[in-house]
């Protein structure tokens, strides 16, 4: 079973699993009915974090959650974002409440527990996103926010103005996080410390990639997202042998690399949980074991390439 063994902040009330379910994939190519059993298996597991985005699948990755989630609404923790819907871009307060209403509609609730940013908008005045999220949380349309794909300047920036400002404080800091850009992490850390947010990690396979199925990025298949662009970051020797290193690790202990690649993120202090993108419920159970306090310290630090040798 999954534990809820961590919550966001103290002023927020949200427990959640160390595993969440990512729905990037709802909506795409992952059917309603697929979807309400990837959530009963995720229940079932001890899994209650759902993480989306009002622009995957166009709104229908919501609506599928929604739909799955109908009866178990106060059992479960719900996240989306805003800001990269073509009808509804960035984080003004019109288009912030236009897209509000349409993600509560879509998920058929009545509030959002966390409420992302999904990425800054330069051409938005801070206070303005900050003063609109501070309202929704006393009006109870939200019970928190947080901001994705950020920098450590861009945090303090927007915990500084929500501090100033004096309403409620941010609660969480979504970015991309995996074994193949530990250094990012690193780089944000203080920030998380500083203003206590809780980090959540998504891509934490990077794509599948550390999924234990690929050696090199270029064994990926014609039709998988990081054949093209997405892709381009890890065409160096640099992730071949992260990969390579994975495989060791997991021949030797016995263990899924998935499993490892996953619990080398958890490890980390201020990370709350990794949001993994779900498109079937093989895919939730072969991750039932999930355990970051079974990984040694060394294991940790010759996945990373911190050691050369496993032990």
């Amino acid at each position: 079973m999954i534990d809820y063994s961590s919550r966001f902040l103290k002023t927020s009330g949200l427990w959640v699993s160390r595993l969440a379910v990512g729905s990037s994939h709802f909506g795409l190519g992952v059917s309603r009915k697929e979807v309400m059993h990837i959530v009963s298996t995720a229940l079932d597991i001890g899994v209650n974090f759902f993480d989306t985005a009002d622009v995957y699948g166009k709104g229908e990755s919501e609506i599928a959650l929604g739909r799955a989630l109908y009866g178990y609404r106060h059992d479960v923790v719900i996240a989306t974002k805003f800001g990269h819907d073509e009808t509804a871009r960035g984080a003004s307060q019109t288009v912030m409440t236009q897209s509000l209403n349409n993600s509560l509609k879509r998920l058929n609730t009545d509030y959002i527990d966390l409420y992302q940013l999904h990425a800054p908008d330069l051409s938005t005045p801070i206070e303005e996103t900050i003063s609109t999220l501070q309202a929704w949380v006393k009006e109870g349309k939200i019970r928190s926010y947080g901001i994705c794909n950020v920098k450590s300047s861009e945090i303090k920036h927007y915990c500084c103005t929500a501090q100033t400002m004096g309403g409620a404080l941010l609660t969480s800091v979504q970015n991309p996080l995996n074994i193949l850009n530990y250094p990012d992490y690193e780089e944000i850390k203080p920030s998380l410390k500083e203003f206590q947010l809780g980090l959540l990690a998504s891509l934490p396979l990077a794509r599948g990639l550390l999924g234990g199925h690929y050696r090199t990025v270029l064994d990926v298949p014609c039709t998988h997202p990081l054949s093209g662009y997405k892709g381009l970051g890890y065409r160096n020797i640099r992730t071949k042998n992260a990969i390579g290193r994975l495989m060791h690790a997991a021949k030797q202990l016995n263990r899924p690399p998935s499993v490892l690649a996953l619990e080398v993120i958890l490890a980390s202090e201020d990370l709350v949980s990794v949001l993994v993108g779900i498109s079937n419920s093989n895919q939730l159970l072969s991750l039932i074991d999930l355990n970051p306090s079974l990984i040694q310290q060394e294991t940790i630090d010759y996945l990373l390439g911190r050691r050369p040798e496993l032990g």
